[in-house]
Parts: structure tokens; sequence; C-alpha cells
């Protein structure tokens, strides 16, 4: 079925089972409130997916809030927020379609709706959007001509409506969504954007990743209420917002599992930090539980494991580096450095005191208050993610074609090594033949590198830049909610 007409028809079924308020208690329902690893999980995701703007939440909206547009078009020169360059964003801005502009001279509200569609190898959207715009000067006058005047822009009003759809390997998510900000101190005469607003979502979100041995499916209700959010503006240039907002939000999520004619209601709250370099620490209220969200992509670390975020500083003696979210990350003579744009420490702090922006990231755990790197990786910021085009990829891998010297990610992506794609030697397995010999033997193997998406074979759907094989240990409690 064509994707978009899929997505009318799930979006009205959403709506409906949302309009009835109880219609999945109408069987039978029950309120145990103990929260389970799988309702955590569940959240977690739901939120991650609901703040970052591949995902087309509150940080897409943020952009779209302070995007000048005009009645024929929605990204211009004049953006504030600059406009995607690279081929792995997934957010879909500059590539909108069927767009519709109306502007009421009464209210001055200028009203925009276009579609932003994104079909990509790992990842596909579609999504309706209805933005709804109000303009004002330091006086309070209406400006009717956003795209010509924003120089006398200060305050905006911002109200977004969408509804669509999400498709991963590992995910597949329907929602409608309501953003509604007051913002205050755009002009270049203030150095700060402070932000008012709240969020709504409802939806519902079906995960099944074989690498973590997790699978469950939630339908939910969500509002996130702004606390204290600012953006500090640089001197020059768009605004940033990946490196510049900071702020505490507060969340309450209803999430519903329905099995055998009867469904589960649980209420969760907590806070969101976001740490000014393009994180969030998620917080669940009465529990030590912590989860980091990627807001560009709506990744979601569990603290205990991971981390990723922009290196502060690099105390060499103790060797350790401090993250811009606070976070001390500590190294020892077991910690595997990957072979990437940095890789000693005192590389990273001579790159930091050069005003360079570092990103680090990599796995782990905590011995006594103390997070220890098992391994840990540094890249210069400005190309993470996207250096020549490149898309990323970490899924599992299903099959090896070893004729065609192909692997097959997920069951779906088709991925091809040549004489140019790097195998690293750190990984588990080496070859096209280890790895198939893994997966005969009941492995679970993942892939985790860069590649170019293929545009002249319709047989293969990336070119593999480089890859890691690496053999996935599943825990020994099963969380399959099916099994």
């Amino acid at each position: 079925m064509n994707l978009y007409r899929r997505l009318k028809i799930s979006t009205a079924v959403l709506l409906l089972i949302t309009a009835a308020g109880c219609t999945l208690d109408d069987v039978s329902s029950s309120n145990d409130e103990t929260i389970t690893e799988q309702d955590l999980q569940a959240a977690s995701q739901i939120l991650g997916e609901s703040l970052s703007s591949d995902n087309s939440g509150i940080l897409l909206s943020l952009n779209d809030a302070l995007t000048n547009f005009s009645s024929t078009n929605f990204t211009t020169s004049q953006n504030k927020t600059g406009t995607p360059t690279t081929q792995d964003d997934r957010s879909g801005r500059g590539g909108e379609t069927n767009y519709n502009y109306s502007y009421d001279q009464q209210t001055g509200t200028h009203t925009i709706s276009f579609s932003r569609q994104v079909d990509r190898p790992l990842f596909s959207k579609t999504v309706i959007d209805t933005l709804n715009y109000i303009f004002k000067d330091n006086n309070g006058a209406f400006i009717e001509s956003p795209d010509t005047e924003a120089d006398r822009i200060e305050f905006i009003n911002y109200n977004a409506n969408r509804e669509g759809e999400i498709l991963t390997p590992r995910k597949s998510s329907f929602f409608v969504r309501t953003d509604t900000f007051l913002i205050d101190g755009v002009s270049d005469a203030t150095p700060v954007l402070s932000i008012d607003g709240v969020h709504n979502s409802n939806g519902n979100i079906e995960v099944d990743n074989q690498v973590e041995n997790q699978a469950f499916e939630r339908s939910y209700e969500l509002e996130i209420n702004f606390l204290s959010i600012e953006i500090e503006k640089p001197s020059s240039g768009p605004i940033d917002l990946s490196r510049g907002v900071t702020g505490t939000l507060s969340w309450e999520m209803t999430i519903r599992k329905s099995a055998n004619g009867s469904s589960d209601s649980k209420t969760l709250r907590g806070t969101i930090e976001m740490s000014g370099d393009g994180t969030a620490l998620l917080r669940f209220q009465d529990l030590f539980k912590r989860f980091q969200v990627n807001l560009r992509n709506g990744d979601v670390k569990d603290q205990d494991e991971e981390f990723e975020g922009r290196v502060q500083s690099v105390n060499i003696s103790e060797e350790f580096i401090t993250l811009v979210n606070g976070r001390s990350i500590y190294l020892t003579k077991n910690t595997e450095i990957d072979d990437d744009d940095y890789t000693s420490l005192e590389e990273v702090q001579q790159a930091v005191n050069d005003g360079v922006f570092v990103w680090a990231e990599g796995e782990g755990y905590v011995n006594n208050n103390r997070f220890y790197a098992e391994e840990i990786e540094f890249e210069r910021e400005d190309e993470e993610g996207d250096a020549e085009g490149e898309i990323e990829f970490k899924e599992w891998v299903s099959s090896v074609d070893l004729e065609n010297k192909t692997f097959t990610l997920a069951q779906d992506v088709v991925v091809q090594i040549t004489e140019n794609t790097t195998i690293e030697n750190e990984g588990d397995y080496i070859t096209l033949q280890e790895v198939a010999d893994a997966l005969e033997n009941g492995a679970i193997v993942e892939a985790d590198g860069s590649a170019l998406e293929e545009t002249e074979n319709p047989d293969i759907d990336l070119t593999a830049v480089n890859v890691e094989f690496d053999r996935e240990e599943q825990d020994d409690d099963d969380n399959d909610e099916n099994d």
C-alpha cells in the first residue's frame, strides 16, 4: 500500500481511538502502577522520538518556529536556523511538498501547510504539517511579511499540528502532535531567546530490536511543558539549535499495553534537562534510572552503559574527560580508543584548546559512582555523521551473500562490500565469511559503520565505506513481551 495512503488510514484510526478516550479500556483494563523495564524502554523511546528533529519532534518545531518564509516557499535565504545540507539529515526540512499559505489580517495569523516525506535506506517517514504563526515587533504590531521584515520580528506565537508515520528496521510509529510556543527575543538586539510552551502528542509505537532482545508495543498520551528554555544566539550567522538549547522540561505520559482482549495503563512522570550540546538528560520521577537522548536522531542511551556528548575539558593526569552536560568519563589502560579523528587524550585536549568542538561517544560501566569507558571514539563535531554525504548505520545483520559480497541489515537494506571498504580489525569478525559462519551458528551480529547510498544498482541500497562486525550477547532475561 502507498505509504502516504497508509499514513492517512493509520492516522484516522489513531484519531478515532484517541477521541473515544476509553476505547482501549472498554474490554478490560487495569492500572497496575508497577513500572517494568519494558515500560521504561517504551517511555524513553517515545520521549526520544517526541524530542528529536529527525522524528518531527520538538527540536524540529523549534527550527520551524524560527524559519522565515514567503507565500510560496518555506525555507529561504533568511532562515534563522539554516537549512539542512547533509545527506544523513532526516528532518525533511527543505523538501516540503503540497505547500499552501494564507494570512488573516485581522488576527495577524500566517498559516502554512505542507507534507514532508523522507525515504532513505533504514529510515522513512511521511508527515503532514500545519503551522500557524503570529509575528510581532517591539511595539506589539503584527508583521505581515516575515520574509522581508525579518529584522523587525521580536515575538513569535507559534502553533504546529503534525500527523505522521515513521518506519525504521527497529521501530514503527504513528503519531499526532501539537506544539504551542511563545518565543521572546527574536531580533538581533537580544542575545538570548526565551521560550515558553507545551507539547501534546498521542500515538502508537512498536519496537522490535533483535540486538538488544527487545520487542514491545505501546499506545500513549504525552504532555511536555517548558519550564526554563533558553537559546543563546551566536554573534553572527544562523542559530544552531543543536548547540544552544538549555533548560528544563517536565513531562507526564500515560502508556497502554493491550493483549488478549485486556489493557494495562500506567502513568509516568519526570523531567528533561537540555544540555546545550544536542543531547538531553531524561529522568523518571522516583526512579534512579536515567537515559540520554540525542536531539537530532532521537537515539536513547542508558546512562549506566553508554554515553555521548561534546567534550568540555580534558584531565590528562587523571585520565578523564568532562562533557558539556557535566558527566565525567574515565579511561583505563583497557579502554579501547577508536581510530577516528583523535586517538589520544592529548590530541583531544589540543583540539578543545584550539576551539574545536569534539564529540565523544562510547560504552562502558559504572563502578563506585564513576563511569569507566570500555570503548570510546572522538570526532570533530562538524564531521559527525555526515562526512562526504555518508550515512551511518548500526543494525543487526540478517544474512550474507558471499557471491555478491553483500550483507543485509535487518532483513531489508542490502549493503555491498567493495575493494575500497574498510572492515575494522577491532571487530569480532573481519571477513564476510566469518560473519556468514557466525549467523549459521546462531550468533547475533551487529554491523556498525558508514556508507554511501547506491543509485545505479537497484539490488544494492548502500555501499559500505567502513564497517565493524561485532557479536552481540543476548541477556539471559527474555525481554520479548510476546513470548
